[in-house]
């Protein structure tokens, strides 16, 4: 950024400034405006990513406890046997999707933190070798998105599950016991 008395013509001053040797004339609009189309266009490519990975994630959750139900038939016949009301079946499959789940999140929070600790020292000299200050967002930012992070991951569990457990709650007790009984 140059200040050019009222009388220079721009022109000019491009002209003498690129004279100089080392010296490259850049117009800052332009930057600003291909650096916002990059940004935005990248924005959209990770959000699209992410949309395609949690997608992805439901469908493997729902597999998941699909086949962990399945196996947990005759447990949940018998709970059901012995006075467990359907929606209290389908509340401890949900928890424990839940639980798994929002750990899952939990430890690949810790996982990603790890990496970033150590590759900060790396990143922070690159973008200090390319002139860019390197700097965290607030505490309170990234206590707001661990705790955002966590939160997705259990609901994920939840939303991935509710289907496997809805189709064994509406199961009848004694078709949950018999189901894994080998044909005689």
């Amino acid at each position: 950024m140059l200040q050019l008395a009222p009388d220079a013509k721009i022109a000019e001053v491009e002209f003498a400034l690129a004279r100089l040797p080392g010296v490259k004339i850049v117009e800052g609009n332009n930057v600003l405006t291909s650096s916002r189309q990059a940004l935005s266009a990248l924005l959209i490519g990770i959000a699209l990513f992410t949309v395609f990975q949690l997608t992805a994630l439901l469908v493997l959750v729902a597999l998941l406890f699909s086949a962990i139900v399945q196996e947990r038939y005759r447990e949940i016949g018998l709970l059901r046997a012995l006075g467990a009301r359907p929606c209290q079946v389908m509340t401890v499959i949900l928890g424990e999707a839940a639980i798994i789940t929002g750990l899952a999140g939990l430890a690949g929070l810790v996982f990603g933190t790890a990496l970033l600790m150590v590759f900060s020292r790396s990143l922070g000299f690159y973008f200090d070798l390319l002139g860019i200050p390197f700097s965290w967002p607030s505490p309170v930012v990234l206590h707001l998105a661990a705790i955002a992070t966590v939160a997705v991951s259990a609901l994920l569990g939840v939303i991935g599950a509710s289907v496997p457990a809805w189709r064994v709650r509406q199961m009848a007790p004694q078709a949950l016991i018999h189901s894994g009984t080998p044909a005689a």
